[in-house]
């Protein structure tokens, strides 16, 4: 099994190594949503920075975007970190999220190349998440300055 994964207080990370093949992807993928703190879940990082490579059937991005569909309906807010430096990796990266944004799945992407990076925009996201559920929170601070 060339993937570990780990439950954060906000989210949910796990890393890949290897060769990834498709069956891969759908065990981590079960193991987040059959767990019930997929619940309050913000975030998920995809560590591939030990990625060999994918191997992946010609339609196998198209699978796994469309088993996302599902957990996109229950999940609409979740951000998701895809890490990796690889070429090839980030090039698969690229076509899974894209398939995703073809596909209407809510969620936001980001593709990067270390945790630093990940979880720095995982901050940022934070803010804008906390900005949407209190908008005048900043006007009240504007007025008092």
């Amino acid at each position: 099994m060339p993937f570990e994964y780990s439950w954060e207080e906000r989210g949910f990370y796990c890393r890949f190594w290897g060769e990834v093949p498709e069956w891969e992807i759908k065990a981590k993928n079960v193991n987040f949503s059959n767990d019930p703190r997929c619940d309050d879940c913000l975030y998920q990082i995809l560590d591939g920075t030990d990625i060999d490579a994918f191997i992946l059937p010609a339609q196998g991005i198209t699978k796994i975007a469309s088993n996302d569909i599902g957990m996109c309906a229950y999940l609409k807010s979740l951000s998701v970190v895809l890490v990796g430096t690889k070429p090839e990796v980030r090039d698969v990266f690229q076509q899974y999220v894209s398939t995703c944004l073809r596909m209407n799945i809510t969620w936001k992407f980001h593709i990067c190349e270390t945790l630093e990076q990940a979880r720095k925009w995982l901050k940022q996201q934070e803010k804008v998440r906390s900005r949407e559920k209190n908008p005048n929170a900043n006007s009240k601070l504007e007025n008092r300055t």
